[in-house]
């Protein structure tokens, strides 16, 4: 919404973004959540604002994928709070596939170092994309040929087989050559959510006909008035959206626990499993989607 005089140019302009309405539907919704939030914020301080002496490179990578962790939640809150329930799915896939990797690094830390690398490959690949899409001058040579040279040393840990005949290879698409889809597969919490996690969210993040059929207005199909859009906000993707990142966030701080020792967290997050329960007890979503 856009408030304030927006045909006087001496006077900055004030907006307000969101849906006021929203927050107060949202708010009466799920007064347990919010109850409670007190203890999800405490448990992300305990697990982040701290000083961790790491020594390698895995608990680099633990401690900052569960940062990053917070962060998505409280987008997908934002969103949530504000009816937009499909864009709080959209990252709530980012989010699933960050506590996965990390799970699957610890059960695999001999792999951690090519997660590490397989930036110098993308770097290479962001590279190649804007000298053709933008031209040859918007990175200097220099860094070009430090690009070059990364991607040159670490190009061998990426080829993979291409045609068994002729023996050629190619590059993998990604760092590791198990898929998101196995590695979840091997952890005990965060496999029963793969649907609402993974793959609901990936056919509305994608250009699929799927993400079409999702936003067609059912009614209107079954009154065969036709294809119509149907702009409503989308309260029940957003509280299915929230119970998913709720319970991967939960993960994460575990994780942080088990991982790093914290004993100070060791009673929030029991009091946080615990609200885990009553909060969502009788309105956890539909088959989990």
């Amino acid at each position: 919404m856009m408030q304030g005089p927006i045909s006087n140019a001496d006077e900055p302009l004030s907006a307000s973004y969101g849906y006021p309405e929203e927050w107060a539907a949202f708010s009466k919704s799920h007064q347990e959540f919010l109850r409670r939030f007190k203890n999800i914020e405490k448990a992300i301080t305990v697990a982040f604002v701290r000083i961790q002496q790491t020594t390698n490179p895995l608990e680099k990578m633990i401690y900052f994928q569960g940062r990053l962790i917070v962060e998505d939640f409280m987008e997908i809150l934002l969103l949530c709070g504000n009816g937009y329930g499909i864009g709080a799915q959209k990252l709530v896939r980012g989010m699933y596939e960050r506590a996965v990797t990390a799970r699957y690094l610890i059960y695999h830390p001999e792999e951690v170092d090519n997660f590490l690398d397989f930036h110098r490959v993308t770097d290479h690949k962001f590279l190649i994309a804007v000298e053709q899409s933008m031209g040859k001058n918007v990175f200097s040579a220099q860094q070009a040929d430090q690009i070059r040279k990364d991607f040159a040393d670490v190009k061998a840990q990426f080829e993979v087989p291409d045609c068994k005949v002729c023996g050629t290879t190619r590059m993998n698409h990604t760092w590791s050559k198990v898929d998101i889809v196995s590695m979840a597969r091997m952890t005990k919490s965060l496999w029963p959510f793969i649907m609402p996690g993974y793959y609901m969210p990936m056919r509305e993040a994608h250009s699929t006909t799927g993400a079409i059929f999702s936003r067609l207005d059912p009614q209107a199909a079954a009154k065969d008035e036709g294809l119509i859009f149907d702009g409503e906000l989308q309260r029940d993707r957003a509280h299915t959206a929230l119970f998913t990142a709720h319970l991967i966030l939960l993960d994460a701080l575990e994780l942080q626990r088990e991982f790093f020792k914290i004993a100070e967290l060791e009673t929030v997050m029991q009091t946080c499993i615990a609200d885990y329960t009553e909060i969502w007890k009788g309105k956890a979503p539909s088959k989990s989607i």
